[in-house]
């Protein structure tokens, strides 16, 4: 199959068309936070788009080719587009792909799905940690540090 050679990439397309629908929630789901929110598909469209169109024998290289079968796609992977899906900040969304990659495999599917759940879990009990934070200090992103054992 072709790569798509355009300025555009292929996936583009489509969630310019998806992204109608979207039910993006108004905070993260693992912070709560309100502020610079985005939706984080557990299957990534590019990978889902670039099988399917290669199952099919569809020819994504050209914006054309893509703009011809992107209805079909979409009306194909509803679950995957619109259900499979979380609220994250930008913050907890670059960990997490920084963890499972730019376009996670379908196989981490329950991976980042656990990781997910178990970032709201520290979350709200107060045991999550920042790493890589220039900004303030330890205590700061760790919450009240009573009872926390040193280790030297």
């Amino acid at each position: 199959m072709a790569t798509n050679t355009n300025k555009r990439l292929a996936v583009k397309w489509i969630r310019d068309l998806a992204k109608k629908a979207y039910e993006k929630q108004d905070h993260c789901f693992i912070c709560n936070t309100t502020v610079e929110l985005e939706l984080h598909h557990l299957h990534s469209l590019s990978y889902l788009l670039e099988i399917w169109a290669r199952k099919n024998n569809y020819d994504i290289s050209s914006d054309t080719g893509v703009l011809a079968i992107r209805e079909q796609f979409i009306s194909e992977h509803q679950v995957e587009i619109y259900d499979l899906v979380y609220t994250l900040c930008n913050r907890h969304h670059v960990q997490l792909h920084s963890i499972y990659g730019k376009s996670p495999l379908p196989s981490t599917v329950g991976k980042q799905e656990r990781w997910i759940n178990a970032q709201r879990e520290k979350h709200a009990s107060g045991t999550h940690v920042y790493r890589g934070s220039t900004t303030g200090s330890f205590s700061e992103f760790t919450g009240d540090l009573t009872g926390v054992t040193k280790f030297s």
